[in-house]
């Protein structure tokens, strides 16, 4: 009798096991969304936010080959410390360019508080909110933000609560100081439109 409730406490402590490893194996799948930030930085792509309600944040590491099919997502949407939200502006900077820089966006759920920056190290994976100086900025979305070789972030337009205005908002993403830029022979007013930087540190504005 004690033989056989031996075995039968090893079968049962064996399938807990593999029920466990079956867990720790199955991938993680993004949901659909759009009006999301998307972020390399070291050969990770991080996306974050979006349409529908997503609080999920992850990465794709593509430093190594992939399959499109099967993407071998990584999970940090345990760590993950933003409102659901949309419309964001991301890019990558800091001191060594390995900080995932956040501005604006619009919280999906308007009883929720959004901070208007946020920051994410990713040598040990930890979200702050900092504080900054300089000029006072108000919260925008639908804006593209281009970082150049001095970790300028700059953030053209986008839309806000207030009536429609030209501006050119520019962080120092090292030092977390705001200014301004200049706005003379700037485009329309415009939100979700594309931007790039070109080599010769001109940002190209298009679209929307």
């Amino acid at each position: 009798m004690l033989k056989k409730s031996s075995i039968y406490i090893v079968l049962r402590l064996l399938i807990q096991l593999l029920i466990e490893v079956n867990c720790q194996k199955t991938p993680f799948e993004p949901l659909k969304r759009f009006g999301h930030t998307a972020t390399l930085i070291d050969n990770k792509l991080y996306i974050l936010g979006g349409e529908e309600n997503q609080t999920q944040f992850f990465y794709l590491d593509v430093s190594v080959p992939f399959n499109t099919k099967t993407l071998l997502w990584n999970d940090l949407t345990s760590i993950n410390i933003i409102p659901s939200h949309r419309g964001a502006a991301s890019v990558n900077g800091g001191t060594n360019n390995n900080t995932l820089i956040l501005f604006g966006g619009l919280p999906q759920d308007k009883s929720k508080t959004m901070d208007l920056l946020y920051t994410f190290d990713t040598q040990i994976n930890s979200w702050n909110i900092p504080e900054t100086t300089g000029d006072s900025v108000k919260r925008k979305f639908g804006s593209t933000g281009i970082v150049d070789y001095n970790g300028k972030m700059y953030i053209f337009d986008g839309h806000s609560t207030r009536n429609a205005l030209i501006e050119m908002l520019i962080l120092d993403t090292i030092n977390l100081n705001w200014g301004r830029g200049s706005i003379v022979n700037a485009p329309s007013p415009r939100r979700l439109y594309g931007a790039t930087l070109l080599p010769n540190q001109h940002i190209i504005y298009f679209g929307k």
